[in-house]
């Protein structure tokens, strides 16, 4: 009988994981620079190895036009009544397949 085995994992066989496009500028919170991870307040750094800090993900959303409400690369998402308001969440999607 022949032993089980798995497929290794696509992030295994690369040896290190992907990168997250978001790494590209530097992170207005903390400070990082561009192709370095986010820390946290204390100045380690963030053991969400994958995912940078909101700010990050906020920052680098905003270097594209939003789908959602048609603002300008690098203007602040707009409700319907023409308000700021949060990210959408489609514009955060548009900036990690541009990138």
């Amino acid at each position: 009988m022949k032993p089980r085995q798995a497929p290794m994992p696509a992030v295994l066989r690369q040896g290190r994981p992907p990168r997250h496009p978001a790494l590209a500028i530097r992170c207005p919170h903390c400070a990082a620079a561009p192709d370095m991870r986010c820390t946290t307040r204390a100045g380690r750094t963030r053991t969400t190895r994958l995912i940078p800090c909101p700010a990050r993900l906020d920052a680098h959303a905003l270097t594209d036009v939003c789908p959602t409400c048609q603002v300008a690369a690098g203007t602040p998402c707009r409700d319907s009544r023409g308000h700021e308001t949060a990210v959408h969440t489609a514009r955060y999607t548009t900036a990690q397949e541009t990138r």
